[in-house]
């Protein structure tokens, strides 16, 4: 089992029961292969998620005539977006599941022993293995039973009790997904490191050393640079849908706040904690932009300085040899190489996501208050309309 697979191997068992992930790892032939458990686990999940679907249904039928229009349309649009996560997540594993195999045999299977030597043996690290990204599941495990609490003592409802469980298996659903992705885009991130060190140091060699070294540069930069576009075609769709959910769920979360502040002062003082521990929730939606953008971003930076690292590299040793011509052909190769994640070629997933997050939430929160003050105008307007059984006259 090689040290990547005890590292993430939490994040890669909860990730395959719920079928986020396709594929297991084998012990006995230490790779990713898709087995009879991994196909149990489709029908299995397929199913449940399709089943709960009645469960946001009774809740949309308990709502009706207990909101306004305009909330309920917006809950309305929530809850079919949040009740399709799963089902969009298990339908993605299934219809790239080659291409996810192929990815975590490459990056997580097998050690990259040959780099992973040239790098150390050339300058010493001090990373502490405790600081090193393994999946957060003690983060999730501590959420789940944060949000466990709230649904326990706030909610007294039986059908909106269930759905805040479902609710929060989708949570746990996405934040695997997240999870699953940033393991990708960081091991990616440590392998253009150890590329761009073994680079930094390969003048010091003797001209063998130095061939070899420019030799085992440019297959392994061509490997992963490969494995990014895997990522790219296996996550693209979930990140969509992901920044969608919580770009509603956060509008959402914005209106509530909008539409209950007149109220917070008449609130028992258990009812505003309940309101201040729902606000608090909802910007882990947020946390998780933050991380799939910065990782994202942090992996593009580092493999476009991997990529310039070889620009200065000037050998007279190496003057019309082969090394020297890779490098040239390299380096051409590379202005036409776009070194970024994204989403279905739609955008770049970078920090410029967070600014579209927040300013489409603001946008939408705007259009959901002229709603809300154009449906109170209308309720309230003397000229409004009332139908009797002798036709209909206007009110007085």
């Amino acid at each position: 089992m090689s040290s990547l697979v005890k590292r993430y191997r939490s994040l890669f068992t909860g990730a395959s029961i719920m079928y986020i992930l396709p594929c297991s790892y084998s012990n006995r032939r230490n790779v990713f292969e898709i087995s009879w458990p991994n196909y149990a686990a489709l029908v299995l999940n397929f199913g449940f998620h399709c089943a709960c679907l009645r469960l946001d249904w009774d809740a949309v039928n308990i709502s009706i005539g207990t909101m306004s229009n305009v909330t309920l349309g917006v809950i309305i649009i929530y809850l079919v977006v949040y009740a399709m996560l799963l089902i969009a997540f298990v339908w993605n594993a299934f219809y790239h599941r080659d291409t996810f195999v192929h990815i975590f045999n490459a990056l997580f299977a097998q050690d990259d022993w040959l780099l992973d030597w040239t790098a150390k043996k050339r300058i010493v690290t001090t990373i502490n293995p405790a600081t090193l990204h393994n999946g957060s599941i003690g983060l999730l495990i501590l959420l789940a039973i944060l949000d466990g609490f709230y649904i326990f003592v706030f909610t007294a409802n039986s059908t909106y009790f269930r759905l805040y469980w479902l609710l929060l298996l989708r949570f746990c659903g996405m934040f695997l997904m997240v999870e699953l992705y940033r393991a990708c885009v960081i091991v990616l991130r440590e392998r253009m490191q150890q590329l761009e060190t073994l680079m930094l140091h390969t003048r010091q060699g003797v001209r063998m050393q130095v061939e070899h070294s420019v030799e085992l540069f440019v297959e392994r930069f061509q490997r992963y640079y490969e494995l990014m576009e895997c990522v790219n075609k296996c996550f693209a769709f979930p990140v969509i849908h992901l920044l969608l959910l919580i770009l509603l769920e956060r509008t959402v979360a914005a209106y509530d706040v909008y539409d209950n502040y007149h109220r917070l002062e008449g609130m028992s003082p258990w009812d505003t904690f309940g309101f201040v521990f729902r606000q608090i929730w909802q910007w882990m939606y947020l946390a998780i932009v933050f991380m799939v953008t910065i990782s994202s971003t942090l992996t593009s930076i580092q493999v476009e300085e991997t990529a310039l690292c070889t620009r200065h590299f000037d050998d007279y040793r190496l003057q019309n040899t082969r090394a020297a011509k890779q490098i040239q052909k390299f380096l051409l190769k590379n202005l036409h190489q776009k070194k970024k994640f994204s989403a279905c070629g739609f955008f770049d997933i970078d920090n410029t996501v967070i600014y579209m997050v927040f300013s489409s939430i603001v946008t939408y929160l705007v259009i959901l208050i002229q709603f809300k003050q154009l449906e109170t105008d209308l309720t309230q307007s003397p000229g409004s309309f009332n139908v009797t059984n002798n036709g209909t006259t206007v009110d007085p």
